[in-house]
């Protein structure tokens, strides 16, 4: 005997994969927005985290060359070669008005500042993840100096990258000292 099924409630097989796929397209959905707020996230972390390293970096630099010394003559005070030691386009050796022997230079992914005039004295990582330092010695009217006794501003230009994340500071430092 036969007995029909009457009343009983149920879903089909179409109802339940139409369910399936339906959460299915929802979860991915939520599932990419939620991975690129973390990747945006992290991306803006490690940018901040390379600005605020970066501008801390810079700041140090510029008050140290800002305090580059010069040799008076007259009216004047123009650098000499007793003044700044080295000038390349990648390191820059100055005496500040203290007398005590400073450098800036790059050396394996860090800026460096020297703490003396010989290769034996300490150096102090003033930023990680440098990818770039270049150095630009300028004239009064703005022309590229031939000789120490020309610089009038000294460019810096520094880049900073972590990961995919990078970022380029620029800094022009006239030193005190230096009236003409």
């Amino acid at each position: 005997m036969k007995t029909a099924l009457t009343g009983e409630k149920g879903f089909t097989l179409i109802e339940i994969l139409m369910a399936i796929v339906i959460i299915g397209i929802v979860s991915a959905v939520a599932g990419m927005m939620i991975y690129e707020g973390a990747r945006s996230f992290g991306a803006m972390d490690a940018r901040s985290e390379l600005s605020a390293d970066g501008l801390l970096a810079v700041e140090r630099a510029s008050r140290e060359l800002r305090l580059v010394r010069c040799t008076a003559s007259g009216n004047s005070c123009a650098p000499q070669a007793a003044d700044i030691t080295a000038w390349t386009a990648s390191e820059v050796r100055f005496v500040n008005t203290l007398s005590e022997g400073r450098g800036l230079r790059l050396d394996a992914g860090a800026l460096k500042l020297r703490q003396g005039s010989i290769a034996v004295d300490p150096e102090d990582a003033l930023a990680n993840n440098v990818s770039a330092l270049s150095f630009e010695y300028l004239k009064t009217d703005g022309s590229a100096a031939s000789a120490v006794s020309d610089i009038w501003i000294i460019n810096m230009n520094l880049t900073l990258t972590s990961g995919a994340e990078s970022l380029d500071l620029k800094a022009s430092i006239h030193p005190r000292s230096f009236n003409k």
